[in-house]
């Protein structure tokens, strides 16, 4: 069974994602803060949004990104809230590089930004189909 293009640009790209997401978390150059601060929230958005193409992928790109950049800052608004339960978790990289741990506005920037780019990367993978045999003539 052949796998379509797309769906496996769509793969290729979210484990490139995972990789650059991780390194972000652990990058110590030049830059470092913007990297690990700023940069990270964008490959996040990212990686959603092709992760939604992939599960839906009949869903408008714009309305995938719209709901995923929705949901992103809505988690940011969460690290508002300093309740123990929440504390515990944060102490943990994982749960911690997935929905942060201090509110900042200015992730926000990073947030659009990864949505606007990952409305486009979906737009341009989505071009790519795999091509069907013609039809047989009776």
């Amino acid at each position: 069974m052949q796998i379509a293009k797309q769906t496996f640009f769509k793969f290729t790209l979210l484990f490139i994602l995972i990789a650059i997401g991780l390194l972000t978390k652990v990058y110590s150059g030049i830059g470092n803060e913007f990297v690990t601060n700023y940069l990270g929230g964008v490959i996040y958005v990212l990686f959603f949004i092709v992760l939604a193409s992939l599960v839906f992928p009949k869903a408008s790109p714009i309305k995938i990104s719209l709901i995923v950049l929705c949901i992103t800052c809505l988690l940011e608004f969460t690290q508002l809230i300093h309740i123990p339960t929440l504390e515990l978790f944060r102490k943990n990289f994982i749960f911690r590089a997935l929905f942060g741990s201090t509110f900042n506005p200015y992730d926000f920037i990073g947030y659009f930004v990864g949505a606007l780019s990952g409305l486009f990367l979906v737009i341009l993978v989505n071009k790519f189909r795999t091509p069907r045999s013609p039809e047989p003539k009776h």
